[in-house]
């Protein structure tokens, strides 16, 4: 899953996931295609991260200890954010009214169910929000 060198990026990826197997795994494999990764295990670091450090996307899981992925996002939308940093939702909740809110009225670029989609869906939509 190697980008060619013309297309490795300097691009900054925030993680915020619970599930320390699927973090590991995005991280380790973002990594290799060229992104650099700042992971948070918990709605509350990740806010912390969003607002403190320079990130240029969010993969953000809903369902995460401290503070829920949707507080995390309006609160992203609350301060004006969410304009500059898209956010990508991987949610386990399929088609729940929740994510389409995240979507439609916090201003989420998008979501992906993860038991729907692969590493190489999840590296392309990210390729391609940041192109």
């Amino acid at each position: 899953m190697n980008l060619p060198m013309n297309m490795k990026s300097t691009k900054t990826i925030l993680i915020v996931e619970d599930d320390a197997i699927l973090l590991s795994t995005l991280v380790d494999n973002l990594i290799q295609v060229g992104f650099k990764v700042v992971k948070a295990k918990d709605g509350e670091e990740g806010l912390k991260i969003v607002k403190e450090k320079n990130v240029n996307l969010v993969l953000l899981d809903l369902m995460l200890p401290k503070i829920p992925g949707e507080q995390l996002l309006k609160e992203m939308h609350e301060s004006g954010l969410i304009k500059k940093i898209p956010v990508i939702i991987l949610t386990a909740k399929g088609n729940d009214a929740n994510v389409k809110n995240c979507v439609e009225q916090w201003g989420a670029t998008d979501y992906l169910i993860k038991s729907e989609c692969s590493l190489k869906e999840i590296i392309g939509k990210i390729n391609k929000i940041l192109r």
